[in-house]
């Protein structure tokens, strides 16, 4: 799964905005745009923090799986 279609999924699971994920991530709204939209892709340490909030969010595993093999 494309790492864009993974950060839409939680986003769906979760029923949020890129605004609302960004908050909890504690980074920029364009930045989580950028990821959606396949401009960009996050660092490693990006993904680890995405990972932990799935967990912490109770994230499908399935997604969360997804999200470790990008």
């Amino acid at each position: 799964m494309p790492f864009e279609d993974i950060i839409k999924a939680i986003r769906a699971q979760l029923n949020i905005t890129q605004e609302q994920l960004a908050r909890e991530l504690n980074i920029s709204f364009s930045t989580i745009n950028r990821w959606e939209n396949g401009h960009t892709s996050p660092s490693k340490l990006a993904k680890m923090r995405l990972l932990d909030f799935c967990s912490k969010k109770n994230v499908d595993a399935a997604i969360a799986s997804e999200l470790e093999k990008s």
